[in-house]
């Protein structure tokens, strides 16, 4: 239930975006380091998005979390090209706040959160889908602490590097079909 509210909060959103924006903001790229121990599963991602118009807008963004988690704590959301946090509102699964782009300008923004570590371990992914276009290029790491064990993945790695137990997804014209799922032995 709550994942179609999300949805439809997002659908909202975006039909108000594109109606004043006209589409002249674009959603292009994401690097996104997770981790996971037995307390937390993380999640540090770069979001770049572009302003193709001739005018400043002023981007209303809902950013959801999975259904499923009981608890979302250390919330930080960075513009990187202003160095300045950007002040958000938390309301159930997700957090809203507004992007400022100056015209033909990109903005990277940082938002770090974690989440309690469960069996299965959800990132929103396929939210990508309400921009209407998919992402250019996606990369993904996640480091996984001593004495967690791998069960499954949504996504099946492209490579791993064993001795520093590091996973790594790289995407090109990326619409995802599925969220970001680690499953765990618990």
């Amino acid at each position: 239930m709550m994942k179609i509210k999300i949805i439809i909060l997002l659908t909202y959103s975006l039909s108000y975006f594109n109606s004043n924006a006209q589409n002249q903001v674009s959603f292009f790229e994401e690097y996104i380091d997770f981790s996971i121990d037995k307390q937390h599963f993380t999640i540090n991602g770069i979001y770049s998005f572009c302003n193709y118009s001739d005018r400043e807008i002023n981007q209303p963004i809902l950013f959801p979390f999975a259904d499923d988690v009981l608890e979302i704590d250390s919330i930080r959301v960075v513009n990187l090209k202003t160095s300045s946090n950007v002040a958000f509102t938390k309301s159930g699964k997700y957090i809203s706040f507004v992007l400022k782009i100056m015209p033909k300008d990109t903005v990277d923004l940082n938002i770090y959160y974690r989440q309690k570590t469960v069996s299965s371990n959800k990132y929103i992914i396929t939210s990508t889908k309400a921009w209407g276009k998919p992402l250019e290029k996606a990369f993904y790491s996640l480091t996984v602490d001593k004495g967690i064990n791998i069960k499954s993945f949504s996504y099946q790695p492209d490579s791993f590097k064993k001795k520093k137990r590091i996973y790594f997804w790289k995407k090109d014209n990326f619409m995802p079909d599925e969220d970001f799922i680690v499953t765990i032995q618990k």
